[in-house]
């Protein structure tokens, strides 16, 4: 499973992002609803975190440091992350 995570991670974050974003397009120019755009800013920071993920996954930062740490890094992306998103829709 971890593999899985180090290969598509960031493909991940961009289908999130894109899923939203065309939410988004289809709500505001198609069913003529009013949303807020905090949509589309969540699912860019969630497209960064994913991918920020990844490549801590991938070896490409904090390589001096141990597997626990990049754990507890990853953890504070992520807490962060709902953190953001939880602020951002509150109206």
């Amino acid at each position: 499973m971890k593999e899985w995570f180090k290969k598509y991670l960031g493909w991940l974050g961009f289908g999130i992002w894109m899923i939203g974003t065309l939410i988004f397009l289809v709500a505001k120019f198609i069913l003529n609803i009013t949303l807020d755009s905090s949509i589309l800013t969540i699912g860019f920071l969630i497209m960064g975190a994913a991918d920020f993920i990844k490549d801590i996954l991938n070896d490409k930062y904090f390589t001096k440091y141990s597997e626990k740490v990049k754990n507890a890094i990853i953890v504070f992306i992520v807490i962060t992350t709902i953190g953001m998103s939880y602020f951002l829709t509150k109206p």
